[in-house]
């Protein structure tokens, strides 16, 4: 019982500094969320853009052209380059350290890697377990661990396999921690999601089909408060 009350007062001094965090530094970073709301939506292909207004799947495989194809690799270049800004944005900020632009570079090609070895597996699961759950599940628990070991890479500029070796092993140590944040993202990922559809169907009255860029914002500040709260749990956890 007294492992379960600190555990839950752990998260709750958890979100508390990742609010403080947010107030903090939501001024600062909102520029670079914006640009990237703004530059998602450019690059996204049409039919995937049709897909987010009218929820049709097939919108997306009706009309795949040359440019879509184009567009969805730059689309994925950018939001890694967003991925590694953000998060060590937000990790150099709480180590006080000096942005530098080596450290991102390193990263990006930690995270590229990490996407290559996901589609790998992905593909290599999908031949071996014809059964698509198991697949999915199997591949959302390798993400989790390579992601800490993104935070790994970030924080102490360790080479990509040894962050890819620790993220596992970090994962592995503190298994029942972690499967709490993710039961705690999930149901934050539902609120957000119902409470920013409410604000955009109030939006797209105004704005018209300029909602989806103010959602999206919104989404991605919310997104950013997820962060925060995901890196304090990696120090958490790591100095245990």
């Amino acid at each position: 019982m007294f492992i379960i009350i600190y555990d839950i007062m752990n998260i709750e001094k958890i979100l508390s500094k990742s609010v403080s965090k947010f107030k903090e530094t939501i001024t600062s970073i909102s520029p670079i969320i914006i640009l990237y709301t703004i530059l998602s939506y450019i690059f996204t292909p049409n039919n995937l853009r049709n897909f987010q207004l009218d929820q049709n799947f097939e919108t997306i495989t009706s009309e795949i052209k040359t440019a879509d194809v184009l567009f969805s690799l730059i689309l994925i270049l950018i939001f890694s380059l967003y991925t590694v800004f953000i998060n060590q944005f937000i990790i150099t900020n709480l180590k006080n350290k000096v942005f530098k632009i080596s450290e991102s570079i390193s990263a990006l090609s930690y995270m590229l890697l990490m996407y290559g070895l996901l589609l790998f597996s992905f593909t290599l699961l999908v031949l071996t377990f014809p059964i698509p759950d198991l697949v999915i599940f199997f591949i959302l628990i390798l993400y989790v661990c390579m992601f800490f070991g993104f935070y790994i890479k970030i924080d102490v500029q360790k080479k990509n396999l040894d962050c890819i070796l620790e993220g596992y092993f970090f994962c592995k140590n503190n298994f029942k921690n972690i499967f709490k944040i993710i039961i705690f993202h999930l149901l934050s990922i539902i609120v957000i999601t119902y409470s920013i559809v409410i604000l955009g169907f109030f939006a797209s009255q105004i704005i018209g089909s300029f909602s989806i860029i103010f959602i999206n914002i919104l989404f991605y500040m919310a997104s950013y408060f997820l962060s925060i709260a995901w890196i304090y749990a990696y120090f958490d956890l790591k100095q245990k």
